[in-house]
């Protein structure tokens, strides 16, 4: 059984758009019910905003777009070609050189792309595959040697058991003897007093 069972199929639809009179009635109706300055006075709960700061350069480029000045970080100028002047003066002639040249060099940048710029990648992506197959390989035989390192460990160590074993049995025995000689030196010493104050 479903938990909601509420139907809104009986919601009344808007059948008509308000006329100004209604308009007019309901924005008189959410002007008397706020107070005369409740525009213009914040919340008590509400904290002041913080004080905006901006770097000089940032605070310049607000300045900028708020006056709506173009952006001139780039000259254009130098990639047009120049029209303004129909006599050939030097200025002319050397913009028109300079022109001339960028587009010729631009020209022969794009025909180099478009011949050799694909084999280009393809090599250095084949380089690059080839140096990643490289190292792939050198990082399994390391991991390999490292893995036969340890077993050489494992199996030199499991060899000597016996030997380290025995070996750490007379240590033990030899710490045992050197603490029944030391019990025994002081033993010595006790009696040697005793004697020596029994003959005092």
């Amino acid at each position: 059984m479903p938990l909601i069972t509420e139907s809104y199929d009986s919601l009344p639809y808007v059948d008509r758009a308000p006329n100004d009179t209604e308009t007019a009635a309901a924005h008189e109706l959410i002007a008397s019910s706020l107070s005369p300055d409740a525009e213009s006075v914040m919340h008590p709960l509400m904290l002041d905003a913080p004080a905006t700061s901006f770097s000089p350069l940032i605070q310049s480029e607000l300045d900028r777009v708020a006056a709506n000045e173009p952006l001139k970080a780039i000259d254009l100028r130098r990639y047009e070609a120049n029209t303004t002047s129909l006599t050939p003066d030097a200025s002319a002639l050397k913009a028109a050189y300079v022109n001339s040249s960028y587009l010729t060099l631009r020209l022969q940048a794009l025909e180099l792309l478009e011949q050799f710029g694909k084999n280009a990648w393809l090599v250095a992506n084949d380089q690059l595959e080839s140096l990643l197959k490289e190292v792939e390989k050198e990082l399994v035989e390391t991991r390999e040697a490292t893995t036969e390192v340890n077993r050489e460990r494992k199996r030199a160590q499991e060899g000597r058991r016996g030997e380290l074993e025995g070996g750490e049995r007379v240590w033990r025995a030899g710490v045992g003897g050197l603490v029944e000689v030391q019990v025994a030196t002081v033993d010595v010493e006790r009696r040697w007093r005793e004697r020596l104050r029994g003959a005092g």
